[in-house]
C-alpha cells in the first residue's frame, strides 16, 4: 500500500529587521514586539496543521502509512497526535514514485521537490488560494501546475475553488473529537467570554476596548494545547469568533460543542453552522459594532442565550469524527484506485 506524505511548512519565522519597520513600528507603539519578533521564533498551534496530524493518525489507523513532513523546526503537534514525523531529508530518502505528497495552499510549490508522481493540493483557507503562486502561476489552476487532485476541508472552500479555477475538487469536511470536546456545565462561569487572538487582533482590540466600558473583561487565550483549550472553552459562557476569511472555522464549533455560546465572524465557511440567531450570534466579517451589540444583547437576554447554546450543541454533534474518517478514506482509495497504485 502506498504511503501518504503530509508537507508541513516552516511557520513563524524570525522577521528580518530593517529600519523603516523599525520606525513604523515606533510610531504605532508596536516597537517592542516587532524586535522582539525579528529576535526569536515563538511556535503557535495552527488549526489547518491540527487537521494535518488528524489526517495522518485515522490513515494509520485504516493501514495506511500517512507522515506529517517537516520542512523546518516548526513541528505543529500541540495537540499530542500520537504520529511518527519525517525530516524532509527522511522523506526524501523514504518516499518511492508510486507515493503520494499532500502539500498545503501556503505553500503550493513544495509538493514539487519529492519525487512522489501523485500530488494533492490540501486548501484549508480560501485566503491562500492564488497568493502563494507564481506571477507566471497566477492566472492557472492547481491542475494547470501540476496538482493530480485538490482536496478541501469544507464544501465551502470546494465551490469556491471549482467556481474560480474550474476545477473538480474532493471535499473531506473537517471534524471535532466529541469524546473531549463536550459540555462540563460546573465548569461554566456566568458571563465569562472567551476569545483568540491570532486572527483579526485589532478587531478584537475594538470589541475589547468596548465592552471595558461596561465593565466586562474578555479573556484572550492563545497557544494553548488541547486540553488547556477545552478548559477554556468549557468555563466559557460565549465565545467570540474573530476569524475571517475561514476555510472552515475549527474554535466556532469546538467552542459550540463544549457549550460556549458563539458570537461574531463565520470568515465565510462557518455559515454552514454559524446560523444567526439559531445556533450563533452573526456579524458580517469585520463589522465589530454589531458583535458588541450580539455580546450585551446575550448578556441581558438569558432565555436567548440558553436557547443558542441548546441549539449550537444539537449542531455541533454533526460535526463528530465518523464523516471525517469515511470521507477521507474514500478520497485516498479512489485516487489509488485512479493512479494504480
Amino acid at each position: 500500500m502506498n504511503h501518504i506524505y503530509y508537507v508541513i511548512p516552516d511557520l513563524f519565522q524570525k522577521e528580518r529587521f530593517s529600519f523603516r519597520s523599525a520606525v513604523r513600528h515606533l510610531k504605532r507603539r508596536r516597537l517592542f514586539n516587532y524586535i522582539r519578533r525579528c529576535l526569536f521564533r515563538k511556535f503557535k498551534p495552527v488549526g489547518g496543521v491540527k487537521v494535518i496530524y488528524q489526517h495522518c493518525l485515522m490513515l494509520n489507523k485504516a493501514g495506511y502509512r500517512a507522515y506529517p513532513v517537516l520542512m523546518g523546526k516548526y513541528h505543529g503537534n500541540f495537540f499530542g497526535f500520537d504520529v511518527p514525523t519525517l525530516s524532509y531529508q527522511e522523506a526524501l530518502e523514504k518516499m518511492g514514485m508510486d507515493d503520494i505528497v499532500v502539500a498545503t495552499e501556503f505553500a503550493p510549490y513544495q509538493a514539487f521537490l519529492f519525487p512522489a508522481q501523485t500530488k494533492v493540493l490540501f486548501l484549508q483557507n480560501l485566503v491562500g488560494l492564488r497568493r502563494w503562486l507564481k506571477v507566471d502561476d497566477k492566472e492557472k489552476s492547481y491542475k494547470d501546475i501540476g496538482y493530480d487532485e485538490v482536496m478541501t476541508c469544507s464544501q465551502f472552500c470546494s465551490d469556491y475553488v471549482e467556481k474560480d479555477m474550474g476545477i473538480a475538487v474532493n471535499t473531506v469536511t473537517n471534524g471535532i473529537d466529541l469524546t473531549v470536546f463536550l459540555p462540563q456545565a460546573e465548569s461554566r462561569i456566568e458571563r465569562r467570554i472567551l476569545a483568540m487572538s491570532r486572527k483579526n487582533p485589532h478587531d478584537l482590540a475594538i470589541i475589547q476596548k468596548a465592552m471595558r466600558e461596561y465593565g466586562i473583561d474578555i479573556n484572550v487565550v492563545d497557544g494553548l494545547t488541547q486540553d488547556e483549550l477545552i478548559k477554556e472553552y468549557q468555563a466559557a459562557d460565549i465565545f467570540i469568533a474573530t476569524g475571517y476569511p475561514e476555510g472552515f472555522s475549527l474554535p466556532p464549533i469546538e467552542a459550540m460543542a463544549c457549550g460556549a455560546v458563539v458570537v461574531g465572524f463565520t470568515g465565510g465557511a462557518g455559515r454552514e453552522f454559524m446560523i444567526h440567531r439559531e445556533t450563533a450570534l452573526v456579524a458580517e466579517d469585520g463589522d465589530t459594532d454589531t458583535v458588541i451589540e450580539h455580546l450585551l444583547t446575550l448578556i441581558n437576554d438569558s432565555p436567548l442565550k440558553e436557547r443558542i447554546r441548546t441549539e449550537g450543541l444539537k449542531k455541533a454533534s454533526e460535526y463528530g469524527l465518523d464523516d471525517l474518517q469515511t470521507n477521507l478514506i474514500a478520497f485516498y482509495k479512489k485516487l489509488s484506485e485512479n493512479n494504480n497504485i
